[in-house]
């Protein structure tokens, strides 16, 4: 007796036919756009939202609430560029996160530096637990022409480190400052540089500009300008899992390391799905690794609150 064979179309089977349908059909699930609800929210709001990006099944949509200008300083959300600067540079064998800081600026260190130093990981300062007390270094709310040391990496290196470094979470501009130099000192070229050839130009960036130190070294924590649009690229890249346009330009490895130690990723809900970076003066990127939905804006004191609820209450 002859066995019994799956029946086929073709060369598929039933069971691999079903299979094929179902991915097919879950491939052309759509998901409902949120932005026009969100256009109406800053409307009410006193149009102090200057433009909304939507990115929803891989299509991106920009309104353009207020049209003064293409470019915006994105303020704190220049640290998950920062961030990706670094996972760029684990990609390319070229650090690890977990490496101490004071080998890469040993002969930079004042004589009489902090011996906790000597603890701190580029993840403690990535996720600002390096151990300073207060934030320091912050070019958006002080007046950097006071500062009587020129030399910004100096300022760094000499503050004292009274918490154990890991330990305490203390929001500081400064780590950030630091971070951007640990991408100058690893490549021999200053942050911005690195960052334009090796994420921005493949990101597809219309144009960018970057505040910097006396020396001409980025900021890294704040001071980045590019269009809202671009700005939803780097959550699009997120959500993709590191590949953008069919490219990879990041490791899943490091945006999953990314997104389970917050590297500038703060978690928006229990299930793990939806994440943001904030910005001073009401910028925000949002992303949903789940709906792979982004929403990027920029404003100057919009209730950006009302926004995130909506999204985060509609996002499903």
């Amino acid at each position: 007796m002859n066995a019994l064979r799956p029946l086929t179309f073709g060369a598929m089977t039933i069971a691999s036919f079903f299979s094929f349908a179902m991915f097919a059909h879950a491939q052309e699930v759509k998901h409902e756009r949120l932005l026009p609800e969100l256009v109406k929210i800053a409307d009410e709001d006193g149009k102090k939202v200057y433009n909304i990006c939507e990115i929803c099944d891989g299509v991106s949509e920009t309104a353009v609430i207020r049209s003064e200008i293409r470019c915006h300083n994105t303020y704190s959300i220049a640290k998950l560029f920062t961030c990706t600067a670094i996972g760029i540079l684990e990609d390319q064998g070229k650090l690890n996160v977990d490496d101490p800081v004071y080998p890469i600026f040993e002969k930079k260190f004042p004589t009489d530096f902090d011996p906790n130093w000597k603890k701190v990981t580029i993840s403690d300062v990535m996720r600002h637990r390096a151990g300073f007390a207060t934030d320091s270094l912050d070019i958006d709310t002080n007046n950097a022409a006071e500062w009587k040391d020129r030399n910004f990496l100096n300022i760094v290196l000499s503050q004292p480190l009274p918490n154990e470094p890991g330990s305490k979470f203390v929001y500081t501009d400064a780590t950030f400052y630091l971070a951007s130099r640990i991408v100058s000192e690893i490549t021999g070229e200053p942050l911005n540089q690195f960052m334009i050839r090796e994420l921005l130009e493949p990101l597809q960036f219309a144009e960018y500009a970057f505040s910097t130190d006396p020396e001409g070294f980025p900021i890294g924590a704040t001071g980045m300008y590019i269009s809202t649009e671009d700005m939803a690229k780097l959550g699009q890249l997120y959500v993709q899992d590191g590949v953008y346009n069919g490219k990879r330009l990041l490791s899943k490895e490091f945006v999953d390391k990314a997104f389970e130690r917050n590297f500038e990723l703060n978690p928006l809900d229990k299930e793990g799905n939806a994440f943001a970076k904030g910005g001073m003066n009401g910028q925000y990127l949002y992303m949903n690794r789940k709906t792979k939905r982004v929403v990027a804006l920029h404003s100057f004191n919009a209730d950006v609150g009302a926004i995130v609820k909506y999204v985060l209450e509609h996002d499903k």
